[in-house]
C-alpha cells in the first residue's frame, strides 16, 4: 500500500501566528474528517515565523478532491491576509511518497 504525505508549509506574517492558530485549529476538524484524510498534525517553527502541517492521505486523488473542496470553500481568503506574499504564495505544498530502502 502506497502511503501518501502532505507537507505544507505556511509562511505567517509577523504578529498574525495567534489568528492563523486558530483559524487552523477550526479547519482542521473539517480536514480530519475528510475521506481518505489518515492524520493532519501541525508543526511550528522555533526560529522563524512557518508552520508545517503534515497530513497522511489514502490517495492523490482524495487529496486533490480535498483541495479542491477546501479551495472553493474559499481557504485562500482567510488565509491571504495572514501569510507572507498572500495566497496562495505564503503557501509551499509538497506531495512525497514512501520509499522503501
Amino acid at each position: 500500500m502506497i502511503e501518501i504525505k502532505i507537507i505544507a508549509e505556511f509562511g505567517v506574517k509577523e504578529g498574525q501566528a495567534e489568528a492563523f492558530k486558530s483559524m487552523l485549529a477550526s479547519a482542521l476538524v473539517e480536514t480530519r474528517s475528510f475521506e481518505g484524510c489518515k492524520s493532519v498534525d501541525i508543526f511550528e517553527d522555533q526560529e522563524k515565523s512557518v508552520f508545517y502541517a503534515l497530513s497522511n492521505w489514502s490517495s492523490h486523488s482524495d487529496y486533490d478532491k480535498y483541495l479542491t473542496w477546501r479551495t472553493e470553500q474559499g481557504i485562500g481568503d482567510l488565509l491571504s491576509p495572514m501569510l507572507e506574499g498572500g495566497f496562495p504564495e505564503g503557501l509551499v505544498v509538497r506531495k512525497v511518497e514512501k520509499v522503501d530502502i
